[in-house]
């Protein structure tokens, strides 16, 4: 069993990257706030250090096709849907640091988590996360109109 120095210095690891300009990957995020609910209960009372301000998350995509794949046009303004092992609780809300890793592209745009294990087109088939962008008008929503006109 981990130490509570143990547990602070990795909540802490995670906390700066949280916050920095690479973010963590949504499975960091979810060990961040895993660590931020143990930390809360061996001090109880008191808050995790730093645990305000904004999160950033960053998700790859392998090619434009898989990120029109993971567009969501049944939210509005536009949104994606992130496969992984869990979903963030509805109502989330991070700075998305989309990276498209053929061409390097980075996109970033204020979302919001709105559905649990839904899809594109409604999809339950895979596990995950739909978010819900704050604007339609950002770079990555018009990248996504884009290539989804282009199919």
């Amino acid at each position: 069993m981990a130490s509570p120095q143990d547990l602070l210095r990795e909540y802490a690891v995670l906390n700066r990257r949280r916050k920095g300009d690479d973010g963590v990957t949504p499975l960091e995020y979810q060990r961040w706030s895993d660590l931020r609910g143990k930390l809360e209960k061996t001090f109880p009372g008191r808050s995790a250090p730093g645990s305000e301000g904004r999160s950033r998350i960053r998700v790859e995509f392998e090619c434009r096709d898989a990120l029109a794949d993971a567009a969501m046009f049944n939210v509005r303004p536009v949104g994606l849907f992130i496969a992984t092992p869990f979903a963030l609780e509805s109502g989330i809300e991070f700075e998305l640091l989309a990276v498209v890793e053929d061409t390097g592209e980075r996109f970033e745009t204020r979302c919001k988590v709105v559905s649990n294990n839904v899809g594109p087109d409604f999809s339950t088939a895979a596990l995950g996360m739909g978010v819900r962008f704050r604007n339609a008008e950002c770079p990555l929503g018009d990248l996504l109109a884009e290539i989804c006109q282009e199919s």
